[in-house]
């Protein structure tokens, strides 16, 4: 992108010296005079952005590379126009997907929409959306182009609610060598005191950790550890992370995370502030501190950076805040058990670790029920500031209540899947089932069993379980429609946000299908 820019500026640059030299000298330049010029430019730059587009279609389909002895379309890219690698291989996306977008390439060829718009654009318009992106596009600059397309699929409708789902984001820095050496080491330090090579995320998450905890890791204040601010609906519990005066969404399940260890400041939208309180009491967190030894608990990490309280046993399984139930985790580890890569069970006096694909570590009697729950989060810190909006975590959880009443209890989990048509529907083989199951034989025959905590996963089943849990996952549906129906939806609103909830394909309780649904229904207007 770089070796672009600098040819069309230096192009552009000549011309308007060209145009410039012509101009007598006792003549004063004019603003509008310059404008025009570089109005003119950018109409011819976007000309031959829209003919370019084509060509590149024509050469794809031609495969000019191989009579010219170039490997690809990329290699000819680099080599013929001097494009640099990331820079060609937008060219060709965006030049494939106008194949199919008209009204994109007019707008281009036409001047109303410049080549770094219709670059975005082409990630989620369709022949069908095409045309409402554009009307939605014209007037804005490519920073807000770039906020109107984040969070949409392709196919979506620029008005259509953005997925919740927190973007990943890049960040490039140069660096001159010495610091690059440093940062090499620091890296090397890191990993070798986590065991593990840490991937970029964790990596820039333990450094920004070193620099806000600013206390010494061996003095505990038994302050809640997330002081940084994190806005949180309260109808769908979104999370919106404060950082440098931008808002930047985050997952829900790292607004779970959060709240292992927070402090709540209240509703941000009363006209006085509330009283904070923090979950875990701060004796409790010293304590745990201290008979931790400052350091994560998990096996085989010996981190004494980033540390944070987590609750063994999840705050929504009806996990407290003593002592026994909680452990110091790096943030690392804390990442990766509500991603589901690492599971963290037992007590604190017996903790039982267990990875992907190994036993449990430090299991004493593998016999011992064990409640768990795994979530998915990304990366964030935060300190929960709840913000009253749209409907109130009381009213869904009194619809929760109220559903279940007059529908009928079911059992908590249910792995929901979805069909083809968007429709929920449920595995014939549960991938959810909490039991304990005899090593050698069942009382209706054997059994192969793959365990994780108290999650089994049962080969050969009965084949009426398939049917029941089907009629439990249609019975949690009906109850989260009811809930919402409750809170004000239209029926026919309420069965599209329930469906596309369920066409995430994971297991979740009724709380959680409520609320990933309420995420997927339109904002009410005040």
């Amino acid at each position: 992108m770089l070796c672009e820019g600098s040819k069309e500026a230096a192009v552009g640059m000549e011309q308007v010296l060209a145009w410039a030299s012509d101009v007598p000298r006792e003549t004063p330049r004019d603003w509008r005079t310059v404008d025009r010029a570089l109005r003119a430019i950018r109409r011819s730059r976007s000309a031959l952005d829209a003919e370019e587009m084509h060509w590149l279609r024509e050469a794809e389909t031609l495969q000019i590379w191989r009579p010219l002895g170039m490997v690809s379309a990329l290699d000819y890219l680099e080599r013929a126009l001097d494009y640099a690698p990331r820079t060609a291989q937008d060219r060709l996306r965006v030049a494939r997907a106008l194949g199919s977008l008209p009204q994109l390439t007019a707008a281009l060829a036409g001047d109303d929409l410049a080549f770094s718009a219709v670059r975005e654009l082409t990630r989620v318009a369709t022949p069908a959306t095409e045309a409402a992106w554009i009307a939605a596009a014209v007037g804005k600059n490519l920073r807000q182009i770039e906020e109107l397309v984040a969070g949409h699929r392709t196919g979506d409708r620029p008005d259509d609610p953005p997925d919740p789902q927190a973007r990943t984001h890049v960040v490039r820095f140069e660096l001159a060598a010495e610091t690059f050496a440093l940062l090499r080491q620091a890296r090397m330090v890191l990993d070798n005191e986590h065991g593990t090579n840490l991937p970029d995320d964790a990596f820039v998450a333990t450094l920004c950790h070193a620099v806000l905890d600013r206390a010494p890791a061996t003095e505990p204040t038994g302050r809640a550890k997330f002081q940084i601010a994190l806005t949180v609906c309260q109808r769908c519990r979104q999370g919106w992370q404060e950082g440098a005066g931008a808002q930047i969404p985050i997952e829900p399940a790292a607004v779970d995370r959060a709240m292992c260890d927070a402090q709540h400041i209240g509703s941000i939208d009363g006209p006085a502030p509330e009283r904070a309180y923090q979950d875990i009491p701060p004796s409790v967190a010293r304590f745990v501190w201290r008979r931790d030894g400052g350091r994560c608990r998990v096996d085989g990490c010996r981190s004494a950076r980033g540390l944070e309280l987590h609750h063994i046993i999840h705050r929504a399984d009806g996990g407290g805040h003593d002592a026994l139930n909680l452990i110091l985790c790096c943030s690392r580890c804390h990442q990766s058990h509500h991603a589901g890569l690492l599971t963290i069970s037992g007590t604190a006096e017996q903790l039982v670790i267990r990875r992907p694909g190994q036993a449990a570590a430090g299991a004493a009697d593998p016999s011992l029920p064990i409640s768990i729950a795994v979530v998915k989060a990304d990366v964030s810190d935060a300190s929960i500031a709840n913000t009253a909006t749209h409907a109130n975590a009381a009213d869904a959880v009194a619809s929760i209540s109220h559903a279940r009443a007059h529908v009928g209890a079911i059992d908590p989990t249910i792995p929901i899947e979805s069909t083809s048509e968007g429709r929920p529907a449920v595995s014939p083989i549960p991938r959810d089932v909490r039991s304990r199951v005899d090593a050698s034989k069942t009382r209706r025959g054997s059994a192969n069993v793959e365990t994780e905590g108290s999650v089994a996963s049962i080969a050969d089943a009965p084949a009426h379980v398939g049917v029941t849990r089907r009629l439990d996952a249609a019975i949690l549906c009906t109850q989260a429609k009811a809930a919402l129906a409750g809170l004000g939806w239209k029926p026919a609103l309420a069965r599209a946000a329930v469906e596309a909830a369920v066409a995430q394909s994971r297991a979740m309780t009724l709380e959680q299908l409520i609320f990933e649904s309420l995420r997927r229904c339109p904002v009410p207007k005040a």
